[in-house]
């Protein structure tokens, strides 16, 4: 393996590795935002402007949905939980910043 190809790899795997811990993240504080946490939405208000967290939803949907299967999707549909919130970013958007969304 050539020292080029090397860095390829570190290059491709550091990229997916990173895509997965962000989002891992990201999800997480949106999941907590649609079910309106006061604490989550301080947090992703302290941290975050509003276009770059409307940009974040938007770049790990794929995530988002995944977090949503699991916390909310499965546990409903294993009878844990009696009701469902519906997956909308509009409504995790609003609820976090509500005066941007005017």
């Amino acid at each position: 393996m050539s020292s080029l190809e090397f860095f390829f790899y570190l290059f491709v795997y550091a990229a997916i590795l990173t895509y997965l811990v962000l989002g891992f993240i990201i999800s997480f504080e949106a999941m907590l935002s649609l079910y309106g946490v006061k604490s989550a939405i301080k947090w992703v208000r302290q941290w975050h402007k509003p276009s770059t967290f409307k940009t974040m939803l938007i770049i790990f949907l794929p995530m988002l949905q995944l977090a949503y299967f699991f916390l909310e999707w499965l546990p409903h549909r294993l009878g844990l939980n009696k009701e469902i919130y519906p997956f909308d970013l509009d409504k995790i958007y609003h609820t976090v910043f509500p005066k941007e969304s005017l």
